[in-house]
């Protein structure tokens, strides 16, 4: 129920099932195994040194540079000694994966993987066999949870003939290697590189690039629209295509359909094939126009780096869509100077050319109707950061705006069946301000306050269609538009009504954690009941996952009613009272449940480390209460 909550939120997510981890999570520093071969050098020359990284079977690694700012690429350094140094690595091409915990493609490496870097000896080397320290620094993952980030050790041997024999200066330099690291183990000493302590061994799921403070992520039916609106996939850009169908009933577009197919020369009874080639370059002239917008969005929203990262942001893109949503009501235009809009006319839409420049300019002419939402999409893409994403997104949106010709012209017979323009276009304008305001008010919501965004869908449903269909009077005198107003209206309360129903009922109907406490814990073991502890933080996804898919369910809630339910937060996962926590438990990442018995003793087979399906969860319950 909640998966498909996500998908009518959105109306364009694909909600993943995340499966448990079985077994052991092995140590963080036996997932890589690194290794070089021997090599030769003399003063002055440079060799390629292939470094190979064996990657454990089931794991991968973040490659360089990762799919995200926060998530933690592979380094490979190498410290220099003897006269010989190391230069800047260069790594593979990456592997582009889906997993369970993140919503997007990651870029990683897997199985064997081979990093390159250049060695060379200086004018002063020192002769013989040396040998030189190097580190891979990483964090492994599987498709549930991710190892904390480690370092392991690697050595080469280099051979230098032709050098300087070894002399005071010389073994000097050798005795303090690290005075003479790569320019990549320097520009990486800020950012806990190779040289920092061994972290401890398991599992961990990251900190996001904002710290423990960063604001928590969306979650159920919020992160259903966040993925819609920011993420991209088959449902998103089908909505998109249906957008763009929906703005040509407005009245900016509408009442030049007939005008703009008759040109194509549908009415005068031209070939088949030529007409439609005049509308094939018609709309290719929009889709020209509006993929280049996309481009431009993505390319100057990736200029804005970390700050996208930041909730004010969000909140300043709500606030946006929502000034935007307020021209679709008639409070202003997004109106071209007059003189734009006399060049555009006076276009020779006669000729192949003239076809096409029009095409190119129908964003002008129907900046009032379709300006602003086309404003709002292009401030999302920019959010985003991505010029592919903007060039997908706004193709589609254009192609489902041009479909329209395409198809009049193939069938122009049809032309004579278009409704006739009226003060029902106002309505449908009036649809698109509704809309771009809700998203608004979704976006300023998740800067602000997350956990209310979900409320967005349900209040959009009930107020837009209590003013959609009952108060707002365009086109009452057709009895026919009046009715649908009134039906759609209807359907659209109801089904707010019902969204909210979901929503309070998974608010009710979950586990209930009490904050963990050692005289809480004991209390409960003192009255026979058998425990379970969360681990968990604000920041990690899979846990929000676990609250939203797992502890909501029915059998989950029905298993665990003989348990006492606590939590620990461990947000703040660096201070003294967490490391408590983690050392006491032997916690090594989030999220992490640990079951006890009424005997006092933890089920260690039953502990659960990452996300786990409600199915999966009812039968760790199930072997603590069996006492297995």
């Amino acid at each position: 129920m909640k998966r498909l909550l996500a998908v009518l939120v959105a109306l364009t997510v694909w909600m993943g099932v995340a499966f448990a981890q079985d077994g052991a999570t092995p140590a963080a520093n036996t997932l890589v195994k690194p290794s070089a071969a021997a090599v030769k050098l003399t003063p002055g020359a440079t060799v390629t040194l292939p470094v190979k990284l064996a990657i454990l079977p089931g794991w991968h690694i973040n490659a360089n540079p990762p799919a995200l700012d926060y998530n933690i690429p592979t380094k490979v350094t190498i410290a220099g000694a003897f006269g010989v140094t190391a230069g800047k690595p260069k790594y593979p091409a990456p592997k582009k994966e889906k997993f369970a915990f993140e919503d997007t493609e990651l870029f990683v490496w897997d199985g064997p993987t081979e990093v390159t870097l250049p060695l060379t000896a200086s004018a002063t080397a020192v002769n013989g066999t040396h040998t030189l320290k190097g580190t891979v620094t990483y964090q492994g993952c599987n498709n549930e949870v991710c190892v904390q980030p480690t370092s392991v050790p690697f050595t080469v041997e280099v051979t230098v003939t032709g050098g300087v024999e070894p002399g005071a200066e010389a073994v000097a330099a050798a005795a303090n290697p690290d005075s003479a690291v790569s320019s990549e183990a320097l520009s990486d000493s800020g950012a806990g590189g190779a040289g920092g302590a061994e972290p401890s061994q398991g599992f961990t799921t990251a900190m996001p690039e904002g710290g423990e403070n960063a604001p928590p992520p969306a979650t159920g039916a919020a992160q259903g629209l966040q993925d819609a609106l920011g993420k991209g996939g088959l449902w998103w850009f089908l909505a998109l295509f249906l957008g763009g169908l929906a703005l040509n009933l407005t009245p900016c577009v509408f009442p030049m359909l007939g005008i703009t197919v008759s040109i194509f020369g549908a009415r005068r009874k031209e070939p088949l094939p030529k007409v439609l080639a005049n509308a094939v370059v018609y709309v290719l002239g929009i889709c020209v126009t509006y993929s280049a917008l996309g481009v431009v969005a993505g390319l100057t929203g990736g200029l804005f780096g970390q700050a996208l990262q930041n909730p004010l942001v969000n909140v300043g893109l709500g606030l946006l869509l929502v000034a935007l949503s307020l021209s679709m009501f008639g409070v202003y235009e997004m109106q071209a100077p007059t003189w734009v809009l006399d060049k555009v006319g006076g276009a020779n839409t006669g000729s192949i050319a003239g076809l096409f420049v029009s095409g190119l300019a129908v964003g002008v002419i129907a900046a009032p109707c379709v300006g602003p939402f086309v404003v709002a999409l292009l401030a999302i893409i920019a959010q985003k950061g991505s010029a592919l994403f903007g060039l997908q997104a706004m193709f589609t949106l254009s192609l489902g705006l041009g479909f329209p010709y395409l198809f009049l012209a193939a069938f122009s017979s049809l032309l004579q069946t278009l409704p006739k323009s009226g003060d029902w276009m106002d309505w449908v304008k009036k649809f698109f301000g509704v809309l771009l305001a809700s998203i608004g008010l979704y976006y300023a919501l998740i800067g602000v306050a997350p956990k209310l965004a979900a409320w967005i869908l349900p209040a959009a449903l009930m107020l837009g269609g209590l003013y959609l269909g009952f108060m707002e009077k365009s086109a009452n005198s057709r009895a026919g538009f009046k009715t649908l107003k009134r039906v759609g209206g209807t359907l659209a309360v109801i089904a707010g009504v019902w969204f909210v129903l979901q929503l309070t009922t998974m608010a009710a109907r979950t586990i209930v954690f009490r904050p963990y406490s050692e005289a809480a814990l004991q209390s409960s073991l003192a009255a026979g009941r058998p425990v379970l502890i969360d681990f968990s933080a604000n920041w990690c996804v899979p846990c929000h996952e676990l609250e939203l898919q797992t502890f909501p369910d029915k059998a989950v809630v029905a298993a665990a009613r003989d348990f006492d339910a606590y939590v620990v937060d461990l947000t703040h996962y660096d201070s003294a009272e967490a490391e408590g926590y983690r050392k006491k438990f032997g916690i090594t990442g989030v999220p992490t449940i640990v079951f006890v018995s009424k005997s006092g003793t933890e089920v260690r087979e039953a502990r659960v480390e990452g996300f786990m399906g409600p199915a999966e969860f009812v039968k760790r319950l199930g072997m603590v209460a069996g006492g297995r």
